[in-house]
């Protein structure tokens, strides 16, 4: 049952002040940010598997996954050299993963890297 007491509240919202287009390259500039983190995420994990961990070479990918995660979360929507700056960067980063491979191959049986 809906109540029809209760206020509408998206009127009081008033309209947005970004583009559709503004909002699909930030859009796409967040996800881009999330990759960028998994791929530190990935790396780190890698590292502190080996049988020596370079506790330097560690604490240097976290500090480059904190700094994506900190770019992520001062972008703005209406901001759109940065979105279109971190969109490039992101791609760069992980492009440059596909030319060196990742070390990980994908197993026929259960999907996972080995």
């Amino acid at each position: 049952m809906v109540n029809l007491a209760d206020p509408i509240v998206l009127p009081e919202l008033g309209k947005a002040k970004w583009t559709p287009a503004q909002i699909f390259g930030y859009e796409i500039a967040l996800e881009g940010v999330r990759q960028a983190i998994g791929f530190y995420a990935q790396r780190i994990a890698a590292a502190e598997a080996a049988d020596e961990p370079d506790a330097a070479a560690i604490a240097a990918l976290c500090a480059d996954q904190a700094a994506w995660a900190a770019r992520g979360r001062g972008l703005d929507p209406l901001d759109t050299s940065a979105a279109a700056r971190i969109r490039k960067e992101a791609d760069a980063l992980l492009n440059e993963d596909e030319d060196q491979g990742s070390g990980a191959e994908l197993s026929e049986q259960d999907g996972r890297g080995d």
